[in-house]
């Protein structure tokens, strides 16, 4: 049997209270009350569709009461009842949020339809919020899924990194770590660049992999000690776009492209492999170029030994505008980032 719907009617005459009570009592559960306090209470453990309050009551009058019972339950519907209608009485009502109004002595007819109305009304709320409870769940699930398979993504991405890192340092262990403090200086001049915090993240981890064409490069060119020859050199150029060409496949690391390709670019234009210039190349990849070269500049090499810091500043100023974009080494020369370059990279045990 479908349960009936709940109606409260207040009035402090019993004459009104039970009329109504007959009237609805075959279609609806009718629970009358005498006075507002017991109707604040009825309604505080009892849900209740729609409640009848005549407005004339000794102590608390229907529109307190309606004011009431809007603070404390909001989607109950709200009749008033009444011998006279005011102007001012009817805004009063609206404004707190009643229904409607019956006029006494009321007819059955009006009774049926107004409640009726009140009741389909409280019913397509009931239905709503159902549905957006649903639909919360729904959405729950779904947002959990998208995490699960994001953290997925996430691991994979990080395992094929570590496996990229680790071939490229089986190749050239002479420059083991370089690609991790290449990484870490490019963020942290990403950051005083201005850069949003995923976009960070993002060309940290391109930076990760912007030397991984290296595995395509014979490995006594690498780790020659002394200058390349022309061929040699030649060989060494390719490594961008081999590395280009190594992700391709790779759908979530077609973002770090530029800066695998562009990162030996040089801002006069005379870089590899394409020869663009100025603000055509990337910006990430113009802070990888200078990041890339302040390590290497900083570190052993086979073919010679570190530079000195201020050796390193030297370098930077005579080839800003040349080599590296000149806004990128007024960063790294003013940051102070140089200066405790060993501290925060610790560029000899990584």
């Amino acid at each position: 049997m479908e349960k009936k719907s709940s109606i409260l009617v207040v009035d402090d005459k019993v004459g009104p209270r039970e009329a109504l009570r007959m009237i609805l009592k075959n279609k609806y559960e009718v629970v009358t009350t005498e006075d507002g306090d017991s109707a604040l209470e009825y309604i505080g453990k009892k849900e209740f569709y729609v409640a009848i309050i005549d407005i004339k009551m000794a102590g608390m009058d229907g529109l307190q009461l309606l004011k009431r019972i809007k603070e404390k339950k909001p989607d109950i519907e709200v009749i008033l009842m009444t011998a006279y209608a005011s102007v001012d009485t009817a805004k009063k009502a609206l404004r707190y949020g009643a229904l409607d109004y019956l006029i006494k002595p009321f007819d059955h007819r009006d009774v049926t339809e107004i409640v009726g109305k009140g009741v389909a009304k409280r019913m397509e709320q009931l239905k709503t919020r159902l549905e957006i409870e649903r639909l919360y769940m729904a959405t729950s699930e779904l947002s959990k899924k998208v995490d699960d398979a994001r953290r997925n993504i996430e691991n994979h991405y990080a395992s094929t990194v570590k496996a990229l890192l680790a071939t490229i340092d089986a190749k050239d262990q002479y420059t083991r770590g370089h690609s991790e403090r290449v990484a870490r200086f490019s963020a942290f001049l990403a950051e005083k660049t201005g850069f949003q915090h995923d976009k960070i993240l993002s060309l940290e981890q391109a930076a990760l992999i912007h030397d991984i064409g290296k595995i395509g490069v014979e490995g006594y060119i690498l780790k020659k000690q002394g200058s390349l020859d022309t061929m040699e050199f030649d060989e060494i150029k390719k490594h961008p776009q081999i590395g280009a060409k190594i992700i391709t496949s790779v759908d979530f690391l077609q973002e770090m492209k530029p800066i695998i390709l562009c990162h030996h670019e040089r801002f006069d234009g005379s870089g590899f492999p394409d020869g663009i210039r100025g603000s055509a190349i990337p910006l990430s990849a113009r802070l990888v170029a200078v990041a890339d070269a302040v390590d290497a500049m900083l570190c052993d090499r086979p073919y010679r030994p570190a530079l000195a810091l201020e050796h390193v500043k030297e370098e930077l100023t005579l080839k800003a505008g040349k080599q590296f974009d000149p806004d990128v080494v007024s960063v790294v020369l003013s940051s102070g980032l140089l200066e405790c370059y060993s501290g925060i990279f610790d560029y000899q045990n990584i």
